[in-house]
Order: structure tokens, then sequence, then C-alpha cells
């Protein structure tokens, strides 16, 4: 097994856990690619399946068709007191 899928299983048992969300760059059967902010309910040999925050709907995602997945990164802004 490569270091970028222990990587990227590390990550999908880390929002499985936690239920933290991670990002996705995912690629339908059609080709088309898309970004996705997912929370991971259950890890298969095949793949994933997950809520999808931005469709607001449990999904699966097959392995092969996973490009990347990352930690989300906490977006910067202005606190005010």
């Amino acid at each position: 097994m490569s270091k970028e899928l222990k990587m990227m299983n590390c990550l999908f048992k880390s929002s499985l856990e936690n239920k933290l969300p991670i990002d996705l760059i995912y690629m339908n059967n059609a080709g088309e690619l898309s970004q996705r902010s997912v929370i991971v309910r259950k890890i298969t040999v095949e793949g994933i399946l997950a809520f999808d925050i931005g469709k607001q709907q449990l999904r699966t995602f097959k392995r092969v068709n996973i490009l990347s997945a990352a930690k989300q990164r906490r977006k910067r802004g202005i606190s005010y007191a």
C-alpha cells in the first residue's frame, strides 16, 4: 500500500471517529471533477459512505474515484470583541 493511500485511510478513520469534515476531490463515472466536504460514516473496501455537507445527504464514494483527501482548512477571519 502506498504512502498516499495510508494517509487517505487515516483521514477517513479520523473523520469517522471524530465526526469531523474532510475535503475530497472526486471524479464521477463521467469524468467530471468536483470538490466535496464530507463526514465519513462508514469505510468499506470499495469506498466510503459519507454525509455530503453541500448536498445534505448520504453519498457513496468509490475509492478509485477519490483523487485527493485532506483535512478541512479553518477559515481565517477577524473576530470582534
